[in-house]
């Protein structure tokens, strides 16, 4: 829906001359005015309660980012001091080694076997989920 051109207000009020008469018009018209002034009051309020509140809320968020950034700044200033290079700490962290990065067991030991599984099973037949009771089978 878009605004209304004024061939469509024409027509209302039109219509509303013709149902409300032109002696009650006036009166609906101020009425409908008064209205739409409270509601923008009401409008306005809100958003100002709502602003104050917002306000409330992000004070101490800021302050702690204020504070995060004068002790990165003094981190910086200290680790260039210490060690002569300057630190840009503002690129994100480097990406976690992948897994043709890690070394595997087969990697380590040159051994033959060392790729085969030589773990035994346990010896009793009952596992974790075989404990379980479940309530569909369970009659």
């Amino acid at each position: 829906m878009g605004s209304l051109g004024t061939g469509e207000i024409l027509v209302i009020a039109v219509v509303a001359l013709i149902v409300f008469g032109p002696k009650r018009l006036p009166e609906l018209a101020r009425k409908a005015g008064e209205m739409l002034a409270k509601a923008r009051e009401a409008t306005k309020s809100v958003t100002s309660a709502l602003d104050k509140e917002y306000d409330g809320i992000t004070a101490p968020l800021q302050d702690l980012k204020s504070e995060y950034d004068s002790t990165v700044k003094g981190l910086k200033d200290a680790a260039s001091t210490a060690t002569g290079f300057s630190v840009d700490m503002s690129s994100p962290r480097p990406a976690a080694p992948s897994e043709s990065d890690t070394p595997t067991a087969s990697d380590d030991d040159p051994s033959p076997d060392a790729s085969t599984d030589t773990q035994t099973p346990p010896d009793d037949d009952t596992t974790p989920h075989d404990s379980v009771s479940d309530p569909e089978t369970d009659s």
